[in-house]
Formats: C-alpha cells, sequence, structure tokens
C-alpha cells in the first residue's frame, strides 16, 4: 500500500510519461498534452479519483518549479561501453560505508518458510537461479578504487540453492531455531557475493526449511513482492516442463544509479538542497528519556514488538482527517509528535519517514535498494491546538514530498556539520506508515507454506514506530535500541500513543498540552498518591522463570496431581519441554495462537506449558462447547494445529488441522530433546486467549499477555500471601479467567496443583 502522496507524486511521473503534464492554474488542474497525443483512459481515471490530491500537492510543494520534464529527468538504459565504472547510487554508498566501518547484519533482510509437501528441488533452484539472473542487481559486487566504490555485474552461472540435510534439526526445534539464527546473521562480503542467498534444509521427505536472505544494499520492502510473484510463476512453469518468459525489463538498477548520479549533480542538486538547508538548519537533537545511559557509539542491538489499534478508533482517525483535509499518516504524524513534545519536553521536533522512492513507473518492477528517507521538521507549543498542528503536519508532509528526490544521504551532508557517533544524524526516531505494494502470497503448487518469523535482534534507530493497516484496525510494530529502552518503557509509550489519538479524535480543539496521555492507574497515582508498586513484577522475569525455578528446587516433589496420579516437577518440566520444540518445530513462535482442546488432567497441564515454553499463547476450548462453537473459535484464530488428546481428537473434524495428541504412546513428541528450548518472553507477549460468549451471542476472544498476569500475581501477593501455600485446587475450567488465575498462582510459587475433574467439581462430598 502507497502512501497517500507517494501515490500522488507516482501520477504526476506516469503522465509525463505519457506526454502528459499536470499543471496547477488558479486552484484548477490542467493537462498540457503533446501534439496529436491520446491520453489513456486508466491515467485520466485516476487523475479524476485523485484530483484534490494533486491540487494539495501541487499549490503546496511548487512541484512544477522543482519537476520539470527535461530529459534528465527519463531515466534510460545506458551504452555499457560508454561507461568505465558504474557507481553506486547514494543510497548504496551509504550502506557500503557502513558495512566497512562496522558490519551491516541490521541489513539483512530474511524470510524463513515451511514447506510441507512434495517439493520439485530442482524448480525451486531453477526459478530462484533465474530471477538472480533476470535482476543485475542480486548478482552485483563492490569494487574499489582509490576509495570509491563501484558496481561489477557477474555473471548468475555460479549461483546456486544450498542444500541442507540434518536429522537432528526434525526432533530438536530449539536447535533448528538455532541453526537459522546464524544463518540468517552469516554477513555478507560485499565484494563478492551474490546479494541473495537462499538455503534448502530437508527435514523429511516432505518436509523442508526455505531461508532466503538478500541485503537491503540490493533490495527493499516493495522489492520483496517482486521476487514472490515472480518465483510463484516460474516454479509453476518449471514443475509442469514449460518454459516462462517474463516480460522484459526495459531498465536494470545499474541504469538508476547512473541516471541518478547524472541528474543530482552541480546547479540542479544545489538547487534543490536549498529546500532541505533551511528547513533543517540548525535542527535540535531528540532528547527522549531513556531506560540506560546512551552508549558513546551507537548501539544497533534492538527488537521489535507489535501492539494493535482498535478498527473503531482507526475509523475515527479517518473520519478526523477526511474532516481536516489530511491523511490518515499526518494525522498520525501529528499525534506522535504530540507524544515526542510530551516526553521530552521540546518544541523543535524531527522525526523520519521512508517513501518507495521510484519515481517513474518503469522502476516498479525492479528489484534494487530505492526507498528513500525524509525528515519531517516541525516547531510545537503547549498552546497549540491539535487541529492547528494538523495543518501545519500536512504543510510540512506536502513539502517534503514535492523535493523528495533529493538522496538523503546528499541531505545529510549538506546539513550535519559534524556526526554524533552516539546517535543517527538528524533524527533517532522514525514514523513509517506502509508505501509498499501488498507482498502477495507466496504459492509453490500444492505445497503448504507457513512463514516462520525470527526475532528481530538488530535496529537502525533509536526508535521506529511501524504502522500497517490491518481487517481488524491497525499494528503498531516498534523497532527500538535495547540499548536504551525497557520492553515496559515501549509499553507504557505505545500506551500513551493511543491515549493521545483516543483524545485527539474526541476533542482535535484541544491544546496540545491539554490532550489526555496518562491511563486511568497512572492519573490515580498522581492524584491521589497511590502507590502501586508493591504489586509490580521484577522487570527481566517471565512466568516460566518462576516455574523454572520451583521446578529446579523440587524436582522429586509432586508438581500436579489428578484422581490419582501425579506428575512429579522434573516429569513435568521434561514432557513441557519436549512438546515445546515439538511445536517450535512445527511454526510455533512468539504470539502463534495455539488451541488447547483437552479434557482436564495431566495432559492439560503439560500442554499449557509447553505452549507457553514454545513462545505461543495457548486458546482453552472448552470439551463440552457444541461443535459450532468449537469450529467458529477454530476459524477465528485461523488454527492449523490443535494440542489435543486420544479421546478428544475425534471430535475436531476439520481436515486441514494438525492434531497433537500430548497422549499418543507413538507420537513423535516423545522423539524431542527433553531440554528447555531458548525462547524470549517479553510481558507484551501473549498467554493465552480466552473466548466469552459476546454481546452479539458470539464467541469473542479476550487476549491477556504475560506482564498482565504477572501484575496481577504480584498485586494478589502483595495482599495475600500466597507464596506460603502448598497446595492449590483447580476447580474452574480453563477456558474462563478464574481458572487461569488458579492456575498462575501456583506457576509462580511452588507447591502442588490438585486438578479436579468435571464429575468431582459437580460432587460436592467428593470435593
Amino acid at each position: 500500500m502507497q502512501t497517500t502522496f507517494q501515490k500522488a507524486i507516482d501520477i504526476l511521473y506516469a503522465a509525463r510519461q505519457e506526454g502528459v503534464e499536470i499543471l496547477l492554474n488558479e486552484d484548477k488542474l490542467q493537462l498540457k498534452i503533446d501534439q496529436n497525443q491520446e491520453i489513456d483512459e486508466g491515467l485520466l481515471q485516476l487523475i479524476r479519483e485523485n484530483k484534490q490530491l494533486l491540487i494539495d500537492l501541487l499549490s503546496e510543494g511548487g512541484w512544477k518549479s522543482k519537476n520539470t520534464s527535461d530529459e534528465h529527468d527519463i531515466i534510460k538504459p545506458f551504452d555499457r561501453d560508454s561507461v568505465s565504472q558504474i557507481p553506486l547510487s547514494f543510497s548504496q554508498e551509504r550502506l557500503w560505508f557502513i558495512d566497512q566501518l562496522e558490519g551491516s547484519i541490521q541489513y539483512h533482510l530474511p524470510a524463513v518458510l515451511r514447506l510441507n509437501g512434495i517439493l520439485d528441488t530442482t524448480a525451486l533452484s531453477k526459478a530462484l537461479k533465474s530471477i538472480v539472473d533476470r535482476h543485475e542487481v542480486l548478482r552485483t559486487v563492490i569494487a574499489e578504487e582509490g576509495g570509491v566504490g563501484y558496481q561489477v555485474v557477474k555473471s548468475a552461472e555460479n549461483w546456486e540453492l544450498t542444500l541442507s540435510v540434518n536429522e537432528l534439526y526434525e526432533k530438536d526445534g530449539g536447535l533448528l531455531q538455532s541453526y537459522i539464527r546464524e544463518r540468517i546473521k552469516r554477513p555478507f562480503d560485499l565484494s563478492s557475493d551474490f546479494m541473495l542467498r537462499a538455503e534448502l534444509i530437508k527435514l523429511a521427505e516432505e518436509e523442508h526449511i526455505l531461508l532466503v536472505n538478500m541485503h537491503h544494499i540490493a533490495s527493499d520492502a516493495w522489492s520483496i513482492s517482486i521476487i514472490v510473484k515472480e518465483v510463484t510463476a516460474l516454479y509453476q512453469a518449471y514443475i509442469q516442463g514449460n518454459t516462462l518468459t517474463l516480460p522484459a525489463l526495459s531498465l536494470q538498477y545499474s541504469d538508476y544509479a547512473l541516471w541518478q548520479r547524472q541528474s543530482m549533480s552541480g546547479a540542479l542538486l544545489d538547487e534543490k538542497l536549498g529546500y532541505w538547508k533551511d528547513k533543517l538548519n540548525q535542527v535540535e537533537v531528540l532528547e527522549l528519556p531513556t531506560d540506560y545511559d546512551r552508549p558513546v557509539v551507537q548501539s544497533s542491538v534492538g527488537t521489535m514488538v507489535s501492539f494493535n489499534v482498535s478498527k473503531t478508533l482507526i475509523s475515527q482517525l479517518k473520519d478526523l482527517s477526511l474532516s481536516r483535509g489530511v491523511s490518515l499518516y499526518m494525522t498520525m504524524l501529528s499525534a506522535f509528535k504530540v507524544l515526542l513534545y510530551r516526553y521530552s519536553g521540546q518544541e523543535d521536533i524531527c522525526v523520519g519517514t521512508s517513501i518507495a522512492g521510484r519515481p517513474q513507473p518503469s522502476l516498479e518492477e525492479l528489484v534494487g535498494f530505492f526507498v528513500n528517507t525524509i525528515a519531517l521538521r516541525d516547531k510545537l507549543s503547549g498552546d497549540m491546538a491539535f487541529d492547528t498542528l494538523l495543518d501545519q503536519v500536512k504543510s510540512t508532509t506536502l513539502e517534503a514530498y514535492a523535493n523528495v528526490e533529493v538522496p538523503f544521504e546528499k541531505v545529510v551532508e549538506a546539513v550535519i556539520k559534524e556526526r554524533d557517533p552516539s546517535r543517527s544524524p538528524l533524527f533517532q526516531v522514525m514514523l513509517v506508515m506502509g508505501n509498499t505494494p501488498e507482498v502477495p502470497e507466496l504459492r509453490l503448487d500444492d505445497l503448504v507454506l507457513t512463514s516462520l518469523g525470527q526475532e528481530l535482534t538488530s535496529v537502525k534507530f533509536d526508535l521506529t514506530f511501524f504502522l500497517t493497516e490491518t481487517p481488524s484496525g491497525l499494528t503498531i510494530s516498534v523497532q527500538y535500541s535495547t540499548a536504551l529502552y525497557t520492553p515496559e518503557r515501549i509499553e507504557s509509550m505505545v500506551g500513551h500513543y493511543i491515549n493521545l489519538l483516543t483524545s485527539a479524535v474526541t476533542n482535535p480543539a484541544d491544546q496540545i498540552s491539554r490532550l489526555e496521555m496518562l491511563n486511568d492507574l497512572e492519573v490515580a497515582e498522581l492524584t491521589n498518591g497511590i502507590n502501586v508498586s508493591n504489586s509490580s513484577y521484577p522487570p527481566g522475569k517471565s512466568l516460566l522463570d518462576y516455574f523454572q525455578t520451583d521446578a529446579m528446587r523440587n524436582l522429586d516433589l509432586a508438581a500436579v496431581e489428578f484422581e490419582g496420579e501425579s506428575l512429579s516437577y522434573a516429569d513435568l518440566e521434561e514432557r513441557s519441554n519436549q512438546l515445546a520444540n515439538y511445536l517450535i518445530s512445527q511454526g510455533v513462535w512468539a504470539d502463534s495462537l495455539v488451541p488447547l482442546y483437552i479434557d482436564r488432567g495431566l495432559e492439560m497441564v503439560i500442554g499449557i506449558l509447553g505452549i507457553l515454553k514454545s513462545g505461543g499463547a495457548y486458546v482453552p476450548i472448552d470439551t463440552g462447547l457444541p461443535e459450532e462453537r468449537l469450529n467458529f473459535i477454530l476459524e477465528d484464530i485461523k488454527a492449523t494445529l490443535v494440542v489435543s488428546s486420544i479421546v478428544n481428537s475425534p471430535k475436531l473434524t476439520a481436515s486441514c488441522l494438525h492434531i497433537i495428541a500430548i497422549d499418543e504412546p507413538d507420537s513423535s513428541i516423545r522423539t524431542q530433546v527433553k531440554s528447555l528450548p531458548s525462547v524470549k518472553i517479553l510481558p507484551n507477549h501473549l498467554a493465552y486467549v480466552i473466548y466469552t460468549s459476546g454481546s452479539t451471542g458470539m464467541p469473542k476472544g479476550v487476549l491477556v499477555e504475560h506482564g498482565q498476569l504477572l501484575d496481577y500475581i504480584f498485586g494478589l501477593n502483595s495482599r495475600i500471601n500466597i507464596n506460603g501455600c502448598s497446595s492449590y485446587a483447580l476447580v474452574s475450567t480453563i477456558a474462563t479467567d478464574l481458572g487461569n488465575t488458579v492456575l498462575y498462582s501456583w506457576l509462580v510459587s511452588g507447591g502442588t496443583l490438585h486438578v479436579f475433574s468435571k464429575d468431582t467439581v459437580s460432587d460436592a462430598r467428593a470435593l
């Protein structure tokens, strides 16, 4: 999905390619057409649909004066014989310098897929090799002469799909994950390596892991959608024994790099840099509060967490944006700047964002590093109304888009006189909204493909908020430096951001200093002096950490008892570890929703712990539910596997489900290693999802996070000493909150959990 004003820019360039110049005359659009030129009806429709958008961009940014239709605007293939050295693009040059100074694993673009079914390895290898051959940038290395890098395009002949076989990977999900992480982090040698690597790991005859890794110097998010689309088409053709000829590319990335160097130079570059020099003159460094001291040299170590914004709030934000004549991104940016203003106390706020950087249609089917970064600077004050800020941010954004062709690297050179090695130049915080085509689903004939997300371990900026619209609302994915911030700080910051958005929608005329940012508990703490610190949990620990401590201390103690049978802590630890490792091998990771359809008993507790240890969140489903309700929940969470038992499995009728019976004697679970998998659990990771009846009568999922559970347990313990208990009775179903709260009281404090069947619970004498 493109940002609003990137779309307008693309329309202007598309028109120019057709010999049509879009001009503005007294707030009205005019089309200047070459003699005897016919306008494509599709182009006309685009112009009609985006009329106001084009007027806004042309009126605010002075597009015509800054973007003429001179010959240098059109990118053409260059004569290879006339160029002795192909220069790097400005963006490539920056990454090349970074790679030489500190390495560049933070610029790797990995993808990991599980392939289930009959795979034609030869066809897959041929399809990927065809991509490398088709897009020169993927087989381009960087040579150096006199400290200046340049491109050298090599043949695709020696590219190959790496094949790996290790029978231990199928049995040990943790070992497989470790291997994948190591392969993803393996550095690229920019002077000799292909910029696309692919490795196929064979787990079984009909089960493989495909690991693809590219370097950002040769690719970007837009490029990924191109590669997926083309690999899908090529593989389908090759397995049928056909030859597929993809539409010829009119350009290669080297054509773009040479055009950029020639067009962005001399007087033209000086003219375009004028805007940025004025706009960013003496820009202030943003000093946000951090949890740790800033390193002398900027650290790239980081991670990413995601949060959801409701569909209702996003709908309200869209209505506000429409009424004010701004895009949704501008509204989100305005509230984001209020957040930074309130956190820092600074009025000079500069935030970065990225754009697709493909100024002409001929570049849209090309793989390469085109994305450009721009700085959006605004001056805020506490007495400024939010709707006034919206107008200002609109003007800033439009002006920036009208000067977007200048490479970010050139802007930095022109504005920053002395670099600070502890932080990125111009800005340290970014707000990015999806500006690339939606990545199509990779389809390889009848294979079932599952994406295995990998934990992010490196970042480029202190903070980057990625906004992605979803059918259920909007996702905020935050990449942050773990050298500066704790997970709790990020969770709090995002909560404050959402509160500001909610307040701005309700009262857009309010001064930005009066918009509500704190939640009810924070307000109560400030106004009433309520000390809630006694109920907060120790940072850096998860629920499972407490269980591990208990397990190691009480190996022979009965952990769970059910109708005369028991499991020791040692047995429970081993069996739940085996289940966790098996689930990881099946693609379960952080926040994966795993339905648990099982009667009360020892296996139920094994299932809960195993799912949690894998990083997933369990979705307990009462085995007494009607089939309609059961299927609704499975479909609602898009379940592909279910943890169950031999007795309950026959009730699961959906053919697409992989049913994992914990108590199956010959199950693959029993072949897994018994050691605890290496999975990092964060406070904002989901622990479980329970379904209530909902106001409409249909089940409705309620999400519960690890941090929320710990807050509850430690708050309870501050009032009732549950740590002194040696026995716990689980009498409620875990498909309700009550059952889970008892379970977690036991989990963090030790002792024996006594699980009672439905029949026993209904018989007072038996209890």
